[in-house]
């Protein structure tokens, strides 16, 4: 995990190509900048750009291999999702429990 996360990861995640960047780095493993900007209509300098907000935010993971750096997901990159995610799903299965028991007692059938 990147030490400097000033970008959380919703916000990194919020843009819809970074988002493509995210699935491209899921299926195709580690690459590089040019790598990567070979499947947009940008810049490889706006690409970068948006590798840099993913790496600031502990997405993406920046790897020098001899004169080239390759860019790759991090391991944890989703933990903050999950961690907000398993919040609200225990939100919602104590909602739906205490629903489910005043139905049940309502309803003696």
């Amino acid at each position: 995990m990147n030490p400097a996360n000033d970008i959380d990861t919703f916000s990194a995640l919020s843009d819809p190509t970074r988002r493509r960047i995210v699935e491209l780095l899921a299926t195709g493993g580690p690459q590089r900048v040019a790598d990567v900007a070979s499947g947009f209509d940008i810049s490889r300098q706006a690409v970068a750009k948006h590798l840099d907000i993913l790496f600031r935010a502990g997405v993406v993971i920046s790897e020098r291999r001899g004169r080239e750096r390759f860019n790759r997901l991090a391991e944890d990159a989703f933990d903050p999702i999950h961690a907000w995610l398993r919040h609200y799903d225990r939100f919602w299965d104590e909602r739906l429990g205490e629903l489910k028991r005043l139905v049940e007692k309502r309803d003696p059938s």
